[in-house]
């Protein structure tokens, strides 16, 4: 059974969106399920055609694509296109689309520059990947498809900032901190989409080296969700979280290795250890502290524990490390407070003794 989550893979996204190909999917798919791909089209207007009677498409396309007033391309979505209205759509250079037909069109593809995929088989006929590194990143690096569209968005909205240096200033002077948001690995495919999408030819720049190599590094993760769920889970929970997130960067992490929004924005810094020092999860010595809350000082009650406890299973911290905070009385550290100190105000629970201690006050106060 066809779903359109069939088509959120990193060859789609390098085919239609960083290589600006047209795409040819047979045999027949349900429109609602390759409008899926429509999430590859940014920067462009997506138009839905179907070819069903229609024995003049190209002209139909071509005379549409030149009466647009639009300031953005426009990308057609064309379906129940036959062979003979297939071959001549992509004799035209100018139209950018993906076309969906029922029949077997294996034996047009040395034809043309557009991409096969039979969808039957789940086969590209003619088109190898060589490095989808960055794809892979994009796409599991966002939770849902809401925030797959904003990172490929992101893209083209840089594009567009450096296309219009090109244009405006003729050299590339300000790349690197255009390009900083992303592992330099990525940058030459960043480029090249550019010159593809607005095709124009990018001035030679001195790109870092591991810029120049294809990338075989492992995809940094994203692990905002989990920073979320720490965040919602309870604010005073929340807040001695992020006090000591911080108190541990600035003891174990050597500040020249963070960017700078990972130095002031505790979800971006999250992100940053868990991705680099805390690889298997929050270190227990870690969490021990935070069950102290001890920075914020804030005193837990028993439906803070129990959102505290709830929040360690769903981060699957060992159990252990809440009952250590259990067995602690919720107003021992109270009494820690007022330990060896001659004014110290006694515990509520020993209301005696507490009760005195108000008369005593009070004395001293009326004399």
């Amino acid at each position: 059974m066809d779903t359109g989550y069939d088509f959120i893979q990193p060859e789609f996204l390098d085919i239609i969106f960083f290589q600006q190909k047209n795409l040819v999917i047979f045999p027949y798919i349900d429109l609602k399920h390759l409008h899926s791909l429509q999430i590859f089209t940014t920067g462009y207007d997506t138009i839905d055609i179907d070819a069903t009677v229609i024995h003049n498409l190209q002209e139909i396309v071509e005379y549409e694509k030149c009466s647009s007033y639009s300031q953005q391309p426009t990308f057609y979505f064309l379906y129940n296109v036959d062979v003979s209205s297939l071959q001549k759509l992509l004799a035209s250079n100018s139209i950018r689309c993906i076309i969906n037909t029922n029949e077997n069109v294996e034996n047009i593809v040395n034809d043309s520059d557009a991409i096969f995929f039979n969808k039957k088989s789940k086969k590209f006929i003619n088109y190898t990947p060589d490095n989808l590194q960055f794809e892979k990143y994009i796409i599991k690096s966002s939770n849902n498809e809401t925030a797959l569209l904003e990172k490929i968005q992101q893209i083209k909205t840089l594009a567009t900032k450096i296309y219009a240096e090109v244009n405006e200033k003729g050299h590339l002077k300000e790349l690197k901190s255009l390009l900083k948001e992303y592992d330099s690995s990525y940058w030459n495919k960043i480029l090249s989409f550019i010159e593809k999408y607005y095709d124009i030819e990018i001035p030679e720049v001195n790109l870092p080296k591991s810029a120049q190599k294809s990338a075989h590094k492992i995809p940094l993760k994203d692990f905002s969700a989990e920073y979320e769920l720490i965040i919602k889970s309870n604010r005073h929970i929340a807040q001695e979280f992020v006090q000591l997130l911080h108190d541990y960067r600035s003891k174990h992490v050597n500040s020249a290795n963070l960017e700078v929004d990972q130095l002031y924005y505790p979800q971006k810094l999250y992100n940053y250890l868990r991705n680099h020092h805390w690889k298997k999860g929050i270190p227990s010595n870690f969490v021990e502290e935070w069950l102290k809350i001890s920075h914020t000082s804030y005193m837990l009650n028993e439906n803070d524990r129990a959102d505290f406890e709830l929040l360690l299973q769903k981060l699957n911290i060992d159990k252990i490390n809440f009952e250590k905070i259990q067995s602690q009385p919720v107003l021992e550290k109270n009494q820690l407070l007022y330990t060896n100190s001659e004014n110290s105000i006694p515990p509520i629970k020993n209301f005696q003794e507490f009760k005195e201690w108000i008369l005593k006050k009070l004395d001293e106060l009326a004399n």
